[in-house]
């Protein structure tokens, strides 16, 4: 029995001496602390919020169209030996005006030096031009002459003061005038105005207010249309 307890002493002895000390146990516990990486929670990660492009919508602004001239008017002015629908202010009878025909240049200037020597030349850059009109009564009565028509040239007004001439007749050109009253009469006759030589579209404007106030004048182009080949 002593024998027993004699040995169990000694092998006591001999486990604490092999076991590690309680310093060394928490220096290996701090240790492993240290070293652990803890896997992320889902409380712990940051997720990140996507951020969505807004679309830009298309554009729903309709271009606006610019305004088509009313045919009459210095951007839109009645064609060439087209007739063009007026009214007189003055008796109140409409007519049909057409342009028949333009002689300008050294032409005119000519005649009009052949129609008398007292017409005098136009001023420098200028020529005079003649202009065949006939009007033809649609309803009413008429009554007008070249006073109430004006030239338009590079914005130049010419009318019958600034462009006076004489004699016509003696070439066989009768100055305008109209005086009807029967229903589909008709008359002709040639407007004399002076435009600039450089102006390749000189408007001829009937006018309706006194003056050279061209706000409802009505205008017509002296410009042939050219053929097509």
């Amino acid at each position: 029995m002593s024998k027993r307890i004699i040995e169990f002493f000694v092998a006591f002895i001999l486990l604490s001496a092999c076991a590690p000390s309680q310093a060394a146990i928490q220096t290996a516990i701090a240790q492993t602390q240290s070293a652990y990486t803890p896997t992320p929670s889902l409380g712990n990660i940051a997720v990140a919020t996507p951020v969505l492009a807004t679309p830009t919508p298309p554009s729903t602004d309709t271009p606006t169209a610019s305004p088509i001239p009313k045919v009459g008017s210095m951007d839109s002015p009645i064609p060439f030996n087209a007739k063009g629908t007026l009214t007189d202010p003055l008796s109140g009878g409409t007519f049909d005006l057409q342009v028949q025909q333009v002689v300008r240049g050294q032409e005119a200037s000519y005649l009009i030096q052949q129609a008398s020597t007292k017409n005098l030349n136009p001023p420098q850059d200028m020529e005079y031009i003649l202009i065949k009109v006939t009007a033809t009564l649609d309803s009413g009565n008429l009554s007008l002459s070249d006073y109430d028509f004006i030239v338009d040239s590079n914005g130049n007004l010419s009318d019958s003061f600034s462009s006076p001439v004489c004699c016509m007749t003696n070439v066989g050109y009768q100055i305008f005038r109209a005086d009807l009253s029967t229903l589909g009469a008709s008359t002709d006759g040639w407007i004399v105005r002076m435009v600039y030589i450089n102006d390749p579209k000189p408007l001829l404007a009937y006018r309706t207010s006194v003056g050279n106030d061209m706000s409802n004048a009505t205008f017509f182009s002296l410009t042939p249309a050219v053929q097509s080949p």
